[in-house]
């Protein structure tokens, strides 16, 4: 039997809309995604740097790193994927030092948004998992960064998450109850 795919891209960005959600009452601003390989999240980022309208807009940024590969088979799930890298990325001051950047950006915006996103992912239907803690994942706070291989003005304060692990399953969709006549 065939079953119809699913858009990991999109799974994951129901769970960033998910994290916006919840977030923007706390952070004032809405979370960005982007997905795609380094050069093209890069050029997205330049294209928002150079429109007055959308300028300022593109962070809080989560970015999804492509190329990932879906494994399937020997399971009853549909597949599993190990991202190479998602980066959550906010503006920072690059004359401050990270000792007076971490309460401004990690500590206030950076781990809300990666401690919500974790949280969401373990409530999403097609996400297998309830504990983010069984997520195999390597996580690195990366302080005073620019985006990977372009050259912005931007200055970023990070958390990337590499080799993220997760499972995904295909939900049934019930269809409507059939009313059964009772005499």
């Amino acid at each position: 039997m065939s079953q119809a795919p699913l858009y990991i891209v999109d799974i994951i960005g129901d769970v960033v809309a998910a994290t916006d959600t919840i977030l923007f009452p706390t952070l004032g601003t809405h979370i960005d995604y982007l997905y795609g390989r380094p050069t093209q999240i890069l050029t997205e980022l330049q294209k928002l740097a150079g429109s007055a309208a959308t300028k300022g807009l593109k962070y809080p940024l989560i970015a999804l790193f492509m190329d990932f590969s879906e494994q399937s088979g020997g399971s009853d799930y549909y597949t599993q994927v190990k991202f190479p890298k998602i980066s959550i990325a906010t503006l920072t001051d690059f004359t401050d030092s990270p000792k007076k950047r971490y309460p401004k950006t990690f500590k206030a915006t950076l781990y809300p948004i990666y401690m919500e996103f974790m949280r969401q992912l373990t409530l999403h239907p097609n996400v297998v998992g309830n504990d983010t803690n069984l997520f195999s994942r390597i996580k690195w706070d990366r302080p005073g960064t620019q985006p990977e291989g372009g050259n912005m003005n931007d200055y970023l304060d990070a958390i990337e998450l590499q080799n993220l692990q997760l499972t995904f399953k295909t939900v049934s969709q019930c269809s409507k109850p059939v009313k059964i006549n009772s005499r």
